[in-house]
């Protein structure tokens, strides 16, 4: 049995069929039967014949329609149906394309800021010597990549040390740094202090004083050195100051106490390089404002603290991209972060370049435990700012 709306559909439909709706009313009930796909099939079928006998019955005379209106209620039943069918068909996937798109670039440009971010601080905490030059990327959620050129001093120059590459794919992170040759050439350790007697310390620096010495005037030199105590930043300019002038030399990393190295290392091997060594470049930092130069040492520590914590902060991006620094260990930033926080940044050892024969002069230096001797190259201390290397990829 038909429901009340039903038999009242029915009652207007015999009612359009015997022409008694009015011309206003006529044309709202076809535009009821298009829009319902079930009901113009019904009409359809009943202007085609295969109905005709039953509402013959109900309207008691024959169908008064004209055959051309009969077809123009057909077409327009069928051509919105098929309309109707086809927006739904294309619109959805063209809405959700372009949500996708907005997606992929407002979310894919977040992340890139935070993965760019993390791979130049976690180089340069980890890599002695090494900071981030100019780079290169793609920006997406679906699929980003950042490329970015490694870069170490010798003297006054810049050289051109690898690179580094990091994909993602939504929030999978690969990445690792692409050494020449797939090694780095010269790798820099330091002599971690510890409690009592620091060992035989002429084995650890006399290949370095010794090798500077035969080299000539003419040269500049990168050199690692270590000392017997953790230092402040000024004791380490006064320090250091005592053989060699600030002309004389740059102090382009420091490596800093963390609380791990102890735990890392096996007994009585305390020469840590890179991947277990932790320190930074006090240049590569971002202070906002000008800073002095080889000064402000509180406010150097402060900054490098502040970019500890919100490497603590992005601890699992910091980990992806750490663990290809790191010999696939974990970075533990955090236990670092509140190492530092409750002991201060504490400093033991040093990336130094320069003349080498000015480097030499840290030799008269007691408290250095390790010397290393990185690359030489010839005389470049003296070049104009205009110079450089120009690097096609």
């Amino acid at each position: 049995m038909m429901n009340k709306d039903e038999n009242n559909r029915e009652q207007r439909l015999l009612a359009y069929l015997r022409g008694e709706m009015a011309e206003e009313d006529s044309k709202q009930f076809e535009e009821e039967i298009a829009a319902d796909e079930e009901y113009a099939q019904r009409l359809e079928r009943l202007l085609l014949g295969e109905e005709m006998g039953e509402v013959n019955a109900k309207t008691k005379q024959p169908e008064t329609l004209s055959a051309e209106k009969q077809r123009a209620i057909v077409r327009r039943g069928k051509w919105k149906n098929r309309l109707s069918n086809a927006g739904f068909t294309i619109g959805l996937p063209f809405l959700a394309g372009v949500v996708l798109f907005f997606l992929n670039g407002w979310v894919g440009s977040l992340m890139h800021e935070d993965l760019y971010r993390v791979a130049k601080s976690m180089v340069n905490f980890t890599q002695p010597g090494v900071s981030v030059g100019g780079s290169g990327s793609q920006v997406g959620l679906l699929y980003g990549n950042i490329s970015m050129e490694l870069r170490e001093r010798v003297g006054a120059e810049e050289k051109n040390a690898g690179r580094f590459e990091s994909t993602n794919v939504l929030w999978n992170v690969n990445a690792g740094p692409k050494w020449p040759n797939g090694v780095r050439e010269q790798k820099l350790y330091f002599r971690y202090p510890t409690d009592g007697e620091m060992g035989d310390t002429e084995s650890r620096t006399s290949p370095a004083w010794t090798t500077m010495e035969k080299l000539p005037e003419g040269t500049v030199s990168q050199l690692a050195i270590s000392f017997d105590r953790f230092l402040t930043y000024e004791e380490y300019y006064e320090l250091v100051s005592r053989h060699v002038t600030s002309s004389g030399q740059d102090t382009v990393w420091f490596a800093v106490d963390t609380g791990i190295e102890t735990k890392e290392s096996q007994e009585g091997q305390l020469m840590l390089g890179p991947g277990k060594v932790w320190g930074f470049a006090e240049r590569e930092l971002n202070y906002g404002e000008p800073i002095l130069v080889n000064g402000e040492g509180d406010r150097r520590m402060a900054t490098y603290l502040n970019e500890m914590k919100y490497l603590s902060e992005q601890e699992g991006l910091t980990s992806d991209i750490g663990r290809s620094l790191l010999f696939r260990s974990d970075p533990q930033i955090t236990e670092r972060y509140n190492y530092m926080q409750q002991n201060g940044v504490r400093i033991y050892g040093a990336v130094l370049t320069g003349p080498t024969k000015e480097l030499l002069k840290l030799k008269a230096e007691r408290s250095i435990t390790a010397a290393l001797l990185g690359k030489v190259d010839w005389w470049n201390w003296d070049n104009p700012t205009v110079s450089g290397t120009h690097y096609t990829y």
